[in-house]
């Protein structure tokens, strides 16, 4: 294994944790987290740790206030469901997308203490360069998975994250203690419950059934390479690109469009009549089978709002939000579309968001714009960023190689 696959450093599970980011992200300048869960959905995907946030808010959160550090919580799948501790290192960990609803898992970010604390079900401490992901470096963290106490099925890991002291075996130690007292806690709570249930000498009265969860609204899923989804209950249902942009043509149009309108958007107005109608109907057919939107006739819409990634960028650039925009920007709009529709949409999106960034002045979101495969050869934005890295930065090397290449 070669150097770059190992990573700086030689602890050989941090290695092995390099080797695998490397598989799925290729190169450390092309990832970064994103914004995968809203305000509500992080009400929903916390409630299986609730029974140990007070626990570990006791034991860790005054620490990481004292201390400048910030105390995290993610669920099974890395994802950033609770961020506390010290407002002016929260503020600064914002800047590289640690922040609640953020996907912090090794597939997205590589080697962290959070992510790959879940991989390998152990705590692990992750110090500055050792860190994957560029914006990272800068920081040390330490994390622990939390475990069932009696299943021992994977709830989700605590971390501490900040400067060197999130890296200092006494860190490591107490958050050992913080997972043990919560374990101990929720195993206490589990027995506790059958226990009031027998010694009441009353009939056991079953409670009322809480009203199930209202499962998650649909949502189209269709920017980046890969494969176009509608995301039901959770679970992406993987679709056709042409159904992909039927859907995508539908949620931009409340009031609907003909079957002329879908033929000039879609197939620039070459599509018969009975090809467009015949499309449609198989699209229904697949949605009805899994209780997905219902497509209305005479003209074709939605009965339902349909939410999609990239309507969320857009959002998100109207109002300003462009580090966020860039965040969960995971690249161009169904990129082998040639639908015209899609096509004018891709461009209006990526082009609002170049113009956002290189108009922030921001180094970090011009770094972080350039890692996306339609930036590589934006001379102008590798220009800005050689004005704006300081003098001694290590970036400056790349930022010059690659506009020597571009000039080449």
């Amino acid at each position: 294994m070669g150097a770059a696959a190992e990573g700086p450093t030689t602890d050989p599970l941090l290695r092995l944790s390099w080797a695998r980011s490397l598989s799925h992200l290729a190169a450390p300048e092309r990832c970064a987290p994103r914004m995968v869960l809203d305000r509500t959905d992080l009400r929903e995907a916390g409630s299986p740790l609730r029974a140990l946030l007070p626990v570990l808010d006791e034991l860790l959160t005054p620490l990481a206030e004292d201390t400048g550090l910030v105390v995290a919580v993610t669920d099974p799948g890395g994802v950033l469901l609770r961020v506390r501790g010290s407002a002016q290192t929260r503020r600064r960990a914002e800047n590289m997308g640690f922040v609640e609803g953020a996907d912090w898992s090794e597939h997205a970010v590589g080697t962290n203490a959070p992510g790959t604390a879940l991989v390998l079900r152990r705590p692990v401490t992750v110090h500055r360069e050792q860190h994957f992901y560029p914006e990272a470096r800068p920081w040390s963290c330490t994390a622990a998975p939390l475990l069932h106490p009696l299943t021992g099925e994977l709830l989700g890991a605590v971390d501490l994250t900040g400067g060197d002291a999130a890296a200092d075996p006494a860190t490591r130690a107490l958050i050992g203690a913080a997972v043990r007292a919560a374990r101990a806690e929720l195993a206490l709570a589990l027995r506790r419950e059958p226990a009031a249930r027998t010694a009441d000498p009353a009939p056991f009265v079953p409670p009322l059934a809480a009203p199930p969860a209202a499962a998650p609204p649909a949502r189209l899923r269709v920017l980046g390479d890969a494969p176009p989804a509608l995301v039901l209950a959770g679970r992406p249902l993987e679709l056709t690109e042409r159904h992909a942009e039927i859907l995508l043509a539908l949620s931009r149009a409340a009031a609907g469009l003909s079957t002329a309108e879908l033929s000039a958007q879609l197939w620039d107005g070459r599509a018969q009549e009975a090809t467009v109608r015949a499309e449609v109907l198989r699209l229904r057919r697949l949605l009805d089978s899994r209780d997905g939107p219902v497509i209305a006739s005479r003209p074709y819409r939605l009965r339902a709002p349909l939410p999609s990634d990239a309507g969320r960028v857009l959002e998100l650039l109207d109002r300003g939000a462009h580090r966020r925009a860039l965040r969960e920007y995971s690249g161009a709009l169904l990129p082998h579309s040639e639908a015209p529709a899609v096509v004018a949409l891709r461009h209006r999106l990526s082009g609002l968001l170049r113009e956002a960034v290189l108009s922030d002045g921001s180094a970090e979101a011009v770094r972080q714009y350039l890692g996306l495969p339609e930036a590589a050869d934006d001379a102008e934005a590798w220009a800005l960023l050689l004005r704006l890295l300081p003098a001694r930065s290590p970036a400056r090397a790349r930022a010059v190689l690659e506009l020597e290449r571009l000039r080449d």
